[in-house]
């Protein structure tokens, strides 16, 4: 899927900085989306510290979150939210490609 089909716009009636977008399972476009729990809720989520020899899953260098979900079909993959030097990065990578 393209991004355009994985981060989604949702509508929001609030204030012009109040944007929200919803994530579809990349390998099969449902919106049904919780967090995995394969290590246990509080490791489902990881922070890496801002560090050049850190590469994250999406090719930038430095720091990020990493964000482990999965669909109620069962797909897995990670929201990926990068920083570096200034330049903010959110991507979605399967599971196989996932940073441990």
């Amino acid at each position: 899927m393209s991004h355009e089909e994985i981060l989604v716009p949702t509508k929001s009636t609030e204030g012009v900085w109040n944007k929200r977008w919803q994530v579809q399972c990349p390998a099969c476009g449902i919106q049904e989306i919780e967090r995995a729990m394969d290590g246990g809720d509080h490791e489902s989520v990881a922070v890496h510290p801002d560090r050049d020899d850190y590469d994250s899953p999406l090719g930038t260098r430095g720091g990020y979150v990493r964000v482990d979900l999965a669909c109620a079909a069962g797909h897995g993959f990670a929201l990926i939210i990068g920083n570096h030097k200034g330049a903010e990065y959110i991507g979605v990578v399967p599971s196989a490609d996932r940073a441990e």
